[in-house]
């Protein structure tokens, strides 16, 4: 059948080859032309994989940190906000609740974004009240105190103290530092000391207002000397750093006078006489005192004797002492008369003369 073709086509002539050769051309493009336009008028059928099923993922909401607060500040709503967390990326004791931390103090810092759990916020010991803020070994004792002792309300519950002592009088005053590294537990009944805070939640002040009482945990010995140093005098507190250099410092005391006191006047010295020693005075001289017996009567006695030695002073007789006995006596010789020969008179002359 191919050979007969190839064989026709031998006999034809060049002419005629040309035209079958045009037919032959056209019937091909015709053909190519209906081919094509059948196919862009076919619509195509995409058949798209069918989309995976999403696994849910469980949320919750949880309040966190709007602004960085500083420990001791007491939470405002203005410095939170609620954030959406998956279940499995929320931390234990989270804060699910504005009302929750409203107005309560923070125990730590808190940074923005930080999630807001129980253990930043309440501090463990306020199950125990104030009492568990007293250590094991020491007792709380209060003083009263004022801005200007309590460092103008900048101490605040949980700060190291050191305590002075300040004795006046008219003339003086005595500073001594009696206690050092005194914790302080709270002031005026308030054991945070929180921060104060404006409408926006910033900080506007970190002094507690109006302190009147402060109290301090302190060994009993410590409380002991803590009150008898406050009724001598007045007792001033200094505020410790965050990180002193050294915890205790040796123990102080100054003491100024005032510039009125008063000096002492200077007493001049005594003049001392050349002759110290005074001139005794003179004694009159000693009379020996006697009497003269004569019998049972005093016919003469010392008196009488120093009246006959004194020139113009009269003789004055002794009364006459009466006897029980019968025996008769002469009576003496008047008492102008001189007992010349007697032997007592006699013996006392001689006594004088020597």
């Amino acid at each position: 059948m191919l050979q007969k073709i190839l064989n026709k086509l031998n006999d034809l002539r060049p002419k005629q080859l040309l035209m079958l050769a045009g037919a032959t051309a056209i019937l091909m493009f015709m053909v190519i032309y209906f081919g094509m336009s059948l196919a862009t008028n076919t619509k195509e059928v995409i058949v798209q994989p069918e989309p995976e099923k999403k696994e849910v993922i469980q949320t919750t909401p949880v309040v966190v940190a709007k602004v960085n607060i500083p420990p001791r500040t007491r939470i405002q709503e203005a410095m939170l906000q609620m954030k959406e967390l998956p279940v499995d990326a929320v931390p234990e004791g989270a804060i699910t609740n504005f009302d929750d931390v409203k107005n309560v103090q923070i125990k730590v810092s808190i940074f923005a974004g930080d999630i807001l759990t129980i253990h930043k916020v309440f501090n463990a010991k306020g199950d125990e009240g104030f009492v568990g803020e007293i250590p094991a070994d020491c007792r709380a004792v209060s003083i009263n105190v004022s801005e200007v002792t309590s460092v103008a309300g900048f101490a605040k519950p949980g700060d190291k103290v050191d305590l002075l002592l300040v004795e006046k009088d008219k003339y003086s005053a005595t500073t001594n530092l009696i206690l050092q590294n005194v914790p302080l537990l709270s002031v005026n009944q308030d054991m945070t000391g929180g921060n104060v805070l404006d409408e926006s939640g910033n900080i506007t002040s970190s002094a507690i207002r109006n302190p009147t009482i402060a109290t301090f945990a302190l060994p009993p010995q410590d409380v002991l000397k803590l009150i008898s140093a406050s009724k001598l005098g007045e007792i001033y507190m200094m505020l410790r750093p965050s990180n002193p250099r050294a915890n205790y410092v040796p123990e102080m005391e100054y003491t100024i006078d005032s510039i009125t006191k008063p000096q002492p006047v200077e007493q001049p010295m005594p003049v001392i006489p050349s002759n110290p020693t005074p001139a005794l005075p003179q004694l009159p001289a000693a009379t020996p005192k006697f009497d003269i017996i004569l019998g049972d009567e005093i016919v003469q006695s010392s008196t009488e004797g120093a009246q006959v030695q004194t020139p113009g002073a009269a003789n004055s007789s002794l009364p006459a002492i009466p006897s029980g006995s019968n025996q008769n006596f002469t009576s003496p010789p008047p008492p102008n008369v001189p007992l010349t020969n007697s032997p007592i008179v006699n013996s006392f002359s001689e006594n004088l003369n020597n």
